[in-house]
Parts: structure tokens; C-alpha cells; sequence
């Protein structure tokens, strides 16, 4: 039965996770810019700032000559590469199909979450302004990001070192001691201590590689479901676990950033921000899609709740009722927006870095309390195995020799 059931785990692990990490393999050797893609992800706000500053300081040039000139002066660099790329597109050369729109261009070589805004502002006529305004929400959010990494980097460190210690402990530890007293004790004669400390060991020897597998599914779950999964439980999802939390709020400034510029240019009425929902949807991943449509929906049958419309669970509680308080006092909707947006662009960053600070606090207690129980379980354990063996020899009773047994 043991068996079955984990013949039963390979197979679903090779169904959830193989497929997505073949994907993900066929993505890193068969995409000639996906690592330019990806080291471009970091140095993406400074590039959209010094693009948007460009545009303003040289009316007519035409953008592509911008990617001319970054393609020739970084060559083999990451913005060189994506520069060409970009290039190719805007001319129609190099096999690429020709795209005039800037949001076109840049698609499937930046993160889906900047397209909305900039396919916003290149709809109203000003893409320096989307540009700008990812510019300076990424480098906001940015520093944020950096801050929490190195925050929870000494909960991963913790994390490495205790699966090095399981390691030691079934691979080394556990064998040395089964070992030690092979000739002084059966395992059935072993006590509370040691026996669970066998079959764990022995466990992890033969399965451990199982978990690893789990482990790597759950990470990329996590990662695909980020901007994926709408379901039943993403709200819970959202409050309870902390990746979800940040990403949440790291996405729900952003879109309000964007919305606020989309109000400001086309107008604060209902319509206005209909229209400008509608193609902020038609460009965004599944998630940010969900609630724009949500937005929708009350924004149609419920008209004049407020910044109630907004309440779809993009935000957290006291940002949703701060919407709506601003609302009810803000007649302006393009000016109450811009308002919730620069006090989410401030507050977002330090109630994450001090979500994170306590998770990395009580974290990193509870694996050191872990792996020092684990530390000092050997030492209980030889003691527990000395009374065994001493009780064991009192009574006469030693375990049968393979070269013993009789056919």
C-alpha cells in the first residue's frame, strides 16, 4: 500500500511540477533574451525614467532611435539585447512583425504587471507619463523589496541549515548509531527516543527525496499562483501567507498609481473610469484582471457607493476604508486616487518591512528551537540506548546474528 501511494505522489509530482519545470527549462534554453529579460527586471525603473526623460526633452525623435542607440552603446548588456530587440519590432526587420505602439513593443519582455499603465497612457496620448509613473513606483517599491530580502534572508540561511542538519542526521548520524548498537540491541528493543529517531531517519534516507520534489512544487505553485489564481481561497490566501500579502499590496499600489493617471487624464467621471478600466483589463494578468472586473461590476450596479467600488479585496481592510473615508470628503475622483495612491506608495514599504520583520523574529525562533532539539536529541538518545543495552544484557537478551540464523 506504501508503495502505491508513492507511486501515486511521483506521478502527481510529475504531472503538477514536471510539466511547469519543463516549461520553465524550455523557457531558459529556447529563449534567446530570457536572461536578459531577467536581469533587466532589476534596472527596469531607472531605464523607464531615463526613457520618459527622452521623450520629453526631444518632442518628435523618433523611439526607436532611442533603442538604436542603447542596442549600439551596450552591447552584449541586457538593455543592449532587449534594445535591439525592441528595435527589430519598431522596424519590422530581423523576422519581427512591425508594431508602432510602444506597450506592443516592450510586450513579452517586461513583467505583465507594468503593460496595464502603460497601455493606459499610451491610449491618452502621453506614454511619457506611464513611464514615469512606473518609473517612480518601481524605485519606491523597489527599495521595499530589497529591504525585506535581506530581512528574511536569515530566515532562508536557517532554513538551508536545517535541511543540512536532517541531511547529516539520516545520512550519517542515524546509520553511525544503528551501527553502534547493531550488536547490543534490535531495533524493537530500542526506546521512545530512538526508535522515532530511527524511523525518521529511515524515512528520510528512502523518502526524503519525495519532500525535496514537494518542496519545489509548493515554490513553484507559489510562484505561478501569484498572478494566476482568483480562487476560493486567494483571499486567504491574500491576509494569511506572506508572499501573497506582499504581492497584493505591492500590485494594488501600483494599480492605483495607474488608475489615478488614468483619471487625471481622461476625466473623474463614472464613464471615464469605466473606459479606462476596461483597457487597463484588457492588458493585465488573470489576478489584476479579477478584480478590475469586480471594480466594474459595482461601478455598473452600484454607482454612487463610493470608494466601496473599490472594496474587492485588491486592498487590504484599512486601505479599503481609507478609500472610502477619502471618498466621502474628495469629490474629485482623479485627486481622491492620486491621494490614496501617494500615501500607498509611503506606508506600503514600512508595513511590509515590519510584516517582515516579525515573521523573520518568530521564524527564526521556532527553527532554532527545531534544530536545537535536534542537536541535543543524540545525546538523550545514547543515554536512552545505554539503559536499553544495560537492561538488554541484565536479562540475557541480545539481538540474532544474520551469520547466526539457522535455515
Amino acid at each position: 500500500m506504501f508503495n502505491k501511494l508513492a507511486q501515486w505522489l511521483v506521478g502527481l509530482a510529475q504531472r503538477k511540477v514536471g510539466g511547469p519545470m519543463l516549461k520553465a527549462g524550455d523557457q531558459v534554453f529556447m529563449d534567446r533574451l530570457f536572461w536578459a529579460k531577467y536581469r533587466f527586471r532589476s534596472m527596469r525603473a531607472t531605464y523607464y525614467g531615463d526613457l520618459a526623460k527622452r521623450i520629453l526633452h526631444m518632442p518628435g525623435e523618433p523611439v526607436s532611435n532611442h533603442f538604436a542607440k542603447d542596442a549600439a552603446r551596450r552591447v552584449g548588456e541586457p538593455v543592449g539585447v532587449l534594445a535591439a530587440h525592441w528595435l527589430a519590432r519598431s522596424e519590422g526587420i530581423d523576422g519581427q512583425m512591425q508594431r508602432s505602439r510602444l506597450t506592443e513593443i516592450f510586450r513579452g519582455t517586461i513583467p505583465d504587471e507594468d503593460i496595464p499603465i502603460l497601455a493606459v497612457a499610451e491610449e491618452g496620448g502621453d506614454i511619457r507619463d506611464g513611464l514615469e509613473t512606473l518609473s517612480r513606483n518601481l524605485t519606491a517599491l523597489g527599495e521595499a523589496r530589497a529591504g525585506i530580502a535581506m530581512t528574511l534572508a536569515g530566515v532562508v540561511m536557517t532554513v538551508v541549515i536545517l535541511h543540512a542538519y536532517l541531511g547529516a542526521l539520516a545520512f550519517l548520524i542515524g546509520p553511525a548509531i544503528d551501527k553502534s548498537f547493531s550488536a547490543m540491541l534490535d531495533v524493537s528493543q530500542y526506546g521512545p527516543i530512538a526508535s522515532t529517531f530511527h524511523h525518521a531517519s529511515t524515512f528520510l534516507r528512502h523518502w526524503g527525496w519525495l519532500l525535496v520534489i514537494a518542496e519545489v512544487a509548493a515554490g513553484v505553485w507559489v510562484v505561478r499562483a501569484l498572478t494566476r489564481y482568483v480562487g476560493r481561497y486567494r483571499g486567504w490566501l491574500d491576509r494569511k501567507m506572506l508572499a501573497f500579502d506582499f504581492f497584493r499590496r505591492f500590485q494594488s499600489a501600483q494599480f492605483l498609481a495607474g488608475l489615478s493617471a488614468v483619471t487625471k487624464k481622461f476625466g473623474g467621471d463614472a464613464r471615464n473610469l469605466l473606459d479606462g478600466l476596461v483597457l487597463m483589463r484588457a492588458n493585465a494578468y488573470p489576478y489584476l484582471a479579477y478584480h478590475i472586473e469586480r471594480i466594474e461590476l459595482n461601478l455598473e450596479y452600484a454607482p454612487n457607493e463610493g470608494g466601496k467600488v473599490f472594496d474587492t479585496g485588491l486592498f487590504d481592510r484599512d486601505t479599503s476604508y481609507r478609500i472610502q473615508d477619502i471618498a466621502e470628503y474628495e469629490s474629485d475622483l482623479s485627486k481622491m486616487l492620486h491621494t490614496v495612491s501617494e500615501d500607498l506608495l509611503k506606508t506600503t514599504p514600512q508595513l511590509m518591512q515590519q510584516r517582515a520583520s516579525r515573521f523573520n523574529r518568530r521564524a527564526t525562533i521556532i527553527l532554532i528551537v527545531i534544530i536545537t532539539a535536534l542537536a541535543f536529541m543524540p545525546a538523550f538518545m545514547a543515554q536512552e540506548m545505554k539503559s536499553r543495552t544495560a537492561m538488554a544484557a541484565m536479562g540475557g537478551k541480545r539481538p540474532i546474528s544474520p551469520q547466526t540464523q539457522q535455515p
